[in-house]
């Protein structure tokens, strides 16, 4: 297969933060929207109507008007359950004050990412820890550590696992992993490979077994076995105490996305 079809951060200079955006846009409007539904390119809008702001949640490309972020985030507030905004890019300041004014909060910059195999360097696990990838019929134990790791009602974990995937998504394009101590999974991440570029999502760790490297583990592995099928750019989106973890095995950051957050209904 060409290598055209494997765009490598060189090949995507400018437009990385973009592709990165697209990436996760792809994976959140397959996993948590309902089947067959349309939505604008402009925007993502989900309702889940669980006790959590990621469960009711808007995300707002550059080009949404502001008529549009307006009238999108007073249906969430007025639903009354906790809800959370996402700007896709952080130079938007007439969507961040509709944003504001509508009483969500700043809660942090979220960094856009992007390692290749010639940067990606090697982890490795404490003695007593597995790396393995997850069966369907563990969907309910990867979700519920997932959950666990997020700090999500397990309802939202369910949307992120196995069996979600395997009803939404193309065979193979979505590949689930955990890490297992004593018989347990402790720590989850996900593989998703769309438009030629390889995305890590879910890294999620119990608390109890977090500072280990296993997050890392879990980020390089699933990338390792996408570079031995082509790939040549890995992604993600990191949290602000994530980025860390990222850059010390080999991730470069490109730009940011701005988070919101709403409580009313918590």
């Amino acid at each position: 297969m060409s290598t055209a079809t494997f765009p490598s951060v060189d090949q995507l200079a400018d437009g990385a933060a973009d592709a990165v955006r697209q990436h996760f846009d792809s994976i959140f409007r397959i996993l948590f929207c309902p089947l067959g539904e349309t939505q604008p390119s402009t925007f993502l809008q989900y309702t889940t109507r669980t006790q959590h702001p990621l469960g009711n949640a808007a995300f707002f490309w550059r080009d949404a008007s502001v008529d549009e972020v307006s009238s999108v985030i007073q249906a969430l507030v007025a639903s009354g359950y906790p809800a959370a905004v996402v700007l896709m890019s952080d130079d938007s300041p007439d969507q961040a004050a509709v944003v504001e004014a509508a009483g969500f909060g700043f809660a942090e910059a979220m960094p856009l990412m992007t390692v290749t195999p010639e940067a990606l360097t090697p982890t490795e696990l404490p003695p007593g820890y597995r790396f393995r990838e997850v069966l369907l019929d563990e969907d309910e134990a990867w979700s519920e550590t997932v959950s666990i790791g997020y700090g999500l009602p397990v309802e939202l974990g369910r949307l992120l696992g196995l069996r979600r995937a395997a009803e939404v998504c193309a065979p193979g394009t979505t590949r689930h992993f955990a890490i297992e101590h004593d018989g347990e999974l402790v720590a989850t991440s996900m593989l998703y490979l769309h438009n030629g570029l390889a995305g890590i999502y879910c890294v999620a760790t119990k608390a109890e077994h977090r500072g280990k490297g296993l997050g890392a583990h879990l980020t390089a592995e699933p990338l390792r076995l996408a570079w031995q099928l082509g790939y040549r750019t890995g992604l993600l989106q990191a949290s602000a105490m994530g980025a860390p973890v990222y850059r010390r095995i080999g991730f470069q950051t490109h730009a940011n996305m701005s988070l919101f957050v709403h409580m009313q209904g918590a």
